[in-house]
């Protein structure tokens, strides 16, 4: 009787020590996963607060591109009112010529082409060839290529029309009866055109609207020069500023 209740005590203290190692093991793998969760804790706050840092990097790179945009003349309002708000991919770093200002420099480069052949109709012809010969290009290299070739053929048709019949002609003296030519009704041909100091303000405000291109600017300052010879720098620089300005509220 007495090996029976010794053998029960001893079972007993087995299950209640067997008891006890499995409440230690949980407690020990309780405080595990409590350690985990309070790491995987601490990272997520370092992830947001990194995460907020970023963001706040962005919306700082955003003030300072619409500030360059605002330095270049750029309105971006009209932007956001034509294209979707979804549609609207990070433009890059460089500067890239809005269609306004090819427009513009098309214009002036008609413009130059008429200037060279003193004839609309025919400026017009030239321009529609080259467009045959050449498809699928742009508008803006198709008068670029039309006019070069013009300059290219003026040199040449000067000195053929130069021969040694019309330079003997030109040495001799025009006879007593011929009237000298009325000095009033003859055109005035236009003088070359001058150039421009970089440092003032009006030519300044122009490189501005024109996204810092110089050679669109020194173009359209010697379109108006060829136009208007006997005007001051001033008022030229104010006829291209306002020409512009009203191109783009229109």
């Amino acid at each position: 009787m007495q090996l029976t209740l010794i053998l029960q005590l001893q079972i007993a203290l087995f299950v209640a020590f067997l008891l006890l190692v499995i409440c230690i093991i949980k407690i020990w793998l309780q405080r595990k996963a409590l350690e985990q969760y309070r790491k995987s804790t601490e990272l997520f706050k370092q992830s947001v607060n990194g995460y907020q840092e970023s963001v706040e990097l962005f919306r700082q790179a955003i003030n300072e591109y619409e500030l360059l945009l605002k330095k270049h003349g750029i309105d971006t309002s009209k932007l956001k009112a034509k294209v979707p708000q979804q549609s609207i991919s990070p433009l890059p770093l460089q500067f890239k010529v809005t269609q306004e200002e090819i427009d513009i420099n098309n214009k002036y480069l008609h413009s130059e082409l008429i200037a060279l052949t003193n004839n609309v109709k025919i400026a017009n012809q030239l321009l529609v060839k080259q467009r045959q010969l050449c498809p699928g290009k742009s508008e803006n290299w198709l008068l670029k290529q039309v006019i070069s070739d013009l300059k290219l053929k003026k040199p040449q048709e000067q000195l053929r029309s130069k021969t040694p019949q019309t330079q003997t002609e030109l040495s001799l003296s025009p006879p007593s009866d011929t009237p000298l030519p009325d000095l009033k009704k003859m055109k005035r041909q236009p003088s070359k055109p001058k150039g421009v100091s970089k440092n003032n303000p009006l030519y300044k405000e122009l490189l501005n609207l024109i996204s810092g291109n110089e050679e669109i600017a020194n173009r359209l300052i010697t379109h108006q020069q060829q136009l208007n010879p006997d005007k001051l720098e001033n008022w030229i620089l104010e006829k291209v500023v306002g020409d512009i300005k009203r191109d783009r509220r229109v």
